[in-house]
């Protein structure tokens, strides 16, 4: 089983990027995990400060590389798993067009948040979820769940 990992990266500290992705992981060790965040990634704030404009050029192009790059890994994946615990005040821009990509190509996605106050609460996002957990753990038994039921 091939497992699409989503979760904030911009802003975030190094551990807080990986930290949760190494438990998964090391949780279901059969499975094949497609992490986008094990390669060469930019956790910089662009909006806050203003770019020049060849330095505005160089990031879209990279953004559209990690779009198309990120488009084709989720629609080979057989779930996605997203983790947006402890989100902050800021929706994941990326992990939310992740999670609608995946929604596009019919995959199942288990999103893991806070049951109440995070800012992904909102009805699109729980709409095309399969299932809504509120612990790591419970996520990644959802997940065995899918493994079961797609070798059976």
């Amino acid at each position: 089983m091939r497992i699409y990992l989503v979760g904030p990266l911009t802003g975030q500290s190094p551990e807080r990027i990986t930290d949760w992705r190494s438990l998964a992981k090391s949780s279901i060790a059969e499975a094949e995990f497609i992490d986008p965040a094990s390669w060469a990634i930019d956790t910089q704030e662009a909006y806050i400060a203003k770019e020049r404009p060849t330095r505005a050029i160089r990031r879209r192009n990279h953004g559209r590389l990690v779009v198309d790059r990120n488009k084709l890994l989720i629609k080979s994946a057989d779930v996605v798993f997203a983790n947006l615990l402890g989100a902050g005040e800021k929706a994941s821009v990326g992990s939310v067009g992740e999670l609608f990509m995946a929604y596009s190509f019919g995959k199942p996605i288990v999103i893991v948040r806070e049951a109440i106050g995070n800012v992904h609460d909102h009805a699109m996002v729980n709409a095309i979820a399969s299932r809504i957990c509120s612990s790591l753990e419970e996520g990644l038994a959802v997940i065995q769940e899918f493994a079961v039921t797609r070798v059976a």
